[in-house]
């Protein structure tokens, strides 16, 4: 194997690390969300919304912190 193609896999190695990691760091979120979600007074429809962030976060779909913050 040549240099191009160790470096290749040492990244798609690492890579495949990091999305490991961030599926696990999701599952923990929303494990935390759902555990406490019922000692938290909400109603129906800020329920609806963490769901459905939840979901969105599922498929991927992400926001940066600043589209957050001028939400």
């Amino acid at each position: 194997m040549n240099a191009e193609g160790s470096t290749l896999e040492a990244i798609h190695k690492e890579i495949r690390s990091v999305n490991m990691r961030l599926d696990f760091i999701e599952d923990l979120v929303e494990e935390v969300i759902i555990r406490d979600l019922p000692r938290a007074k909400l109603g129906k429809r800020e329920l609806g919304e963490i769901k459905r962030s939840v979901d969105e976060m599922k498929r991927g779909q992400r926001v940066t912190l600043e589209e957050l913050a001028n939400a």
